[in-house]
């Protein structure tokens, strides 16, 4: 007797009691031997809008699973260095499994609709049977009319089959981990441990306090949580992007043990390479918040800025540049530089030369500005 495996292929980004519900489901009523998970490389449909890295979507699809009978995985489309198409897949499952095994292809309801517009949907609709989830609510007589058309174009192997009403959308679990809303009971617990260990879904600024949080200590943290607010306040004010100031405030101490010079540039390295932030006016601000700059972008002015006065910082003279009533940041930034010069001058040390350049600078703009007033 022949084994009847339903094959169920999506992103599976992430894996969620939908897609359980919908495999145990299918495979109950279509009377199946199996159900094989097919996570994709990258759909065609979402080229520009990639899925997580393959090893995690397995991993995570592996932890959903766990030992549960008849369930199993492939990874002959993850294995893929280019997307992949439905029929591709199945031709090639199809050979591995021989002629001792039937393949059923899941799909659901609006996917199958639009049969027609995928590659090789000639052959596909021809050479492989079809189960459709069809839930609650979805119009069964507008895919009873479908099915009987293609049913006069192709020899059409299809049924659809009634499943339990869940409206989960992986885009909405997405969406919700990515601001720290709960997904509890919508994925299965070891997934939901998984992605928090691994920061996956998270939002730049949150995965990079996560990564923060556990490389400093108790006090730079609560330094550099002062500068995320600050910063974020300071953006509002001078109108520059707020998301930018988060993510750089949250990165800029974060590699603090390498120097007092020396671990802005490690930073900005770290935040390209291993978070792959590209944005220059980030990647600056970073670079440069401990000394500034001649030329100094707007968001540098408010991470140098931020980081000098946020709410934490103790130092001689600091209350009075908080209370500054600047109505732009170049003022702000003039007199908070002219006043480290002149503490670090007064330790008997050497200002940074290009600290110097950026008072010369923001000097000669303000001369400019009374000349013209």
């Amino acid at each position: 007797m022949k084994q009847r495996i339903g094959v169920l292929g999506g992103s599976f980004d992430p894996i969620h009691y939908g897609h359980l519900i919908l495999a145990e489901q299918i495979k109950t009523e279509a009377k199946l031997d199996r159900i094989l998970f097919v996570p994709a490389f990258v759909s065609p449909f979402k080229i520009w809008n990639k899925p997580v890295d393959r090893i995690h979507r397995l991993k995570m699809l592996e932890l959903a699973i766990g030992d549960h009978d008849g369930f199993d995985i492939s990874t002959i489309e993850l294995d893929k260095d280019e997307p992949s198409y439905t029929y591709e897949t199945l031709c090639s499952l199809r050979q591995q499994y021989g002629s001792d095994t039937d393949l059923y292809f899941i799909i659901g309801t609006d996917a199958f609709m639009h049969i027609e517009e995928w590659n090789c949907s000639r052959e596909l609709l021809s050479e492989f049977s079809f189960l459709i989830g069809l839930r609650k609510g979805y119009n069964e007589g507008k895919l009873e009319t479908i099915l009987d058309d293609l049913a006069t174009r192709y020899p059409l192997d299809a049924q659809y089959i009634r499943i339990p009403e869940l409206e989960i959308a992986a885009s909405d679990l997405r969406d919700r981990m990515a601001t720290g809303k709960s997904v509890k009971f919508l994925l299965p617990d070891p997934v939901i441990d998984y992605i928090q260990r691994k920061g996956l879904y998270q939002s730049t600024a949150r995965r990079l306090q996560a990564f923060v949080r556990d490389k400093v200590d108790e006090d730079r943290f609560r330094h550099t949580q002062g500068v995320v607010s600050k910063a974020l306040e300071l953006a509002h004010r001078f109108g520059a992007d707020p998301e930018k100031a988060e993510i750089a405030a949250w990165f800029h101490d974060a590699y603090r043990e390498m120097g007092n010079l020396e671990h802005g540039p490690a930073a900005a390295v770290a935040l390209q390479e291993q978070f792959g932030i590209d944005d220059p006016d980030i990647l600056d601000a970073v670079r440069y918040h401990t000394t500034g700059r001649k030329g100094m972008c707007l968001l540098e002015k408010i991470i140098y800025l931020a980081d000098s006065i946020e709410d934490g910082r103790d130092y001689p003279g600091v209350e009075e540049l908080r209370s500054m009533d600047c109505n732009d940041i170049d003022t702000c930034i003039y007199h908070l530089m002219v006043h480290t010069r002149e503490y670090v001058e007064g330790l008997g040390l050497q200002f940074h030369p290009r600290s110097i350049e950026a008072i010369e600078e923001l000097k000669r703009c303000k001369q400019k500005e009374k000349i013209h007033e």
